[in-house]
């Protein structure tokens, strides 16, 4: 699945959510108006403002036609440009027309006297801040294919927006996105969890449990990475300790053979000698009675009192 299709099924599942109450409706509406909208003057007898909401994806024209009989009990036209004119896909506008100065204005979209406003939304709900971020997602959103980089952005026309529109996404994931001013303005989260969390908090559950599947898969593989690496390298030392008495055991025979060793210096070497690459408690379980991994630690040291007894210190506990 590419990260464009990833997208789009995102787009999809939240476009079937229920719309919730009215002022749910006009807040989600908000979101998609300050992704998605454009503003035109149109001439003529009617003159004002026109409002449109374009977007590639039928299901985002589908969810703004019903925000908007939904919240205000407007029927906007839906017009729809088929592909051609170096478009590979549909383009579909939302056109609230002789409305859309009223919606604007209750919306905050446009001020008292018609202008367009960037100014931020008002205290709200949870749930009203986050219908508000879902439209925005809807509307200029984009959502890296879980396995890819983590990446999630909201383009916006304008800083401003940008900056309050990062302020709801902290607000809901407990952690400030980052803003980019590269070309327009990007509210983006790179966070694996955090793009999850949003995801799920704004309903698009399906999205989400597959993020998180393939967020646990690469915390499975690191973990079983970090272990057989922490295994290889333990596995590097039990090798070079067991290589090191091996040898102590060929010098401490060479130089007083075996009738010069006592009786649990012997046993413990020709352990030892038998099973090179165990570590020290497999060599204890080994003996007769077993020993524990202290008690063979002790036991080589005196060995090697044996093999090089000029170079080893005096004193060595006896084991109990």
């Amino acid at each position: 699945m590419s990260s464009g299709s990833f997208t789009e099924a995102v787009r999809q599942e939240l476009s079937r959510l229920p719309p919730g109450g009215q002022a749910t409706a006009r807040r989600e509406l908000t979101g998609l108006l300050r992704t998605a909208g454009t503003l035109t003057l149109r001439g003529g007898s009617d003159a004002g403002p026109e409002i449109r909401i374009v977007t590639a994806s039928g299901a985002v024209a589908r969810r703004a036609h019903a925000l908007v009989v939904h919240g205000f009990g407007h029927r906007p036209e839906l017009q729809v440009r088929g592909a051609g004119e170096g478009r590979h896909s549909p383009r579909y506008a939302v056109v609230l027309g002789p409305a859309s100065r009223a919606i604007a204005t209750e919306l905050g979209v446009l001020d008292a006297q018609g202008r367009p406003s960037t100014a931020p939304p008002g205290p709200m709900s949870e749930v009203h801040r986050v219908a508000l971020v879902r439209g925005a997602l809807l509307g200029g959103g984009s959502v890296s294919r879980p396995g890819r980089e983590a990446h999630l952005e909201i383009a916006v026309g304008d800083r401003r927006v940008g900056e309050w529109l990062a302020a709801l996404v902290e607000a809901i994931v407990g952690a400030p996105p980052g803003l980019s001013a590269s070309g327009r303005t990007r509210v983006v989260v790179k966070s694996g969890a955090r793009i999850g969390a949003l995801l799920a908090a704004l309903g698009a559950v399906r999205a989400y449990l597959e993020v998180e599947e393939h967020q646990l898969r690469r915390q499975l593989r690191a973990d079983a990475n970090r272990l057989a690496n922490a295994d290889r390298a333990n596995l590097g030392r039990t090798i070079e300790a067991s290589a090191t008495q091996v040898a102590a055991v060929e010098r401490a025979i060479r130089a007083v053979g075996w009738e010069g060793l006592d009786e649990e210096v012997r046993e413990v070497a020709l352990a030892r000698l038998a099973n090179p690459e165990a570590s020290l408690a497999e060599l204890g379980s080994l003996l007769d009675p077993p020993v524990g991994k202290s008690a063979i630690h002790r036991r080589l040291r005196r060995l090697e009192r044996f093999a090089d007894p000029a170079d080893t210190a005096e004193g060595e506990p006896e084991d109990p």
